[in-house]
């Protein structure tokens, strides 16, 4: 749960070999960013939903062929509203 207004920071680590992976993170409405670490400033409601992040590299072996190695993650960000109530007489 995020509070709107507030900034959500997630940071991703992993360990390959061969480094550096690649990190690609999808957000609700399919934003797309790159990057170890998502970094969303003055998040909204609208960006309530699930997120997904992404890790891969490529390995060619010595007179072998390439291939990919992947990794994800999915997770559910809730937006919430903070409520300021004020009384009066």
């Amino acid at each position: 749960m995020v509070t709107r207004g507030s900034t959500l920071i997630i940071t991703c680590n992993s360990t390959s070999n061969p480094s550096p992976p690649i990190y690609t993170w999808t957000l609700p409405g399919s934003t797309i960013l790159i990057g170890a670490s998502l970094n969303v400033t003055d998040i909204q409601p609208s960006r309530s939903g699930q997120y997904q992040v992404l890790v891969w590299n490529r390995m060619t072996p010595t007179g072998g062929t390439s291939r990919n190695g992947t990794s994800d993650a999915i997770f559910t960000v809730d937006v919430q509203c903070m409520l300021i109530m004020s009384y009066h007489r």
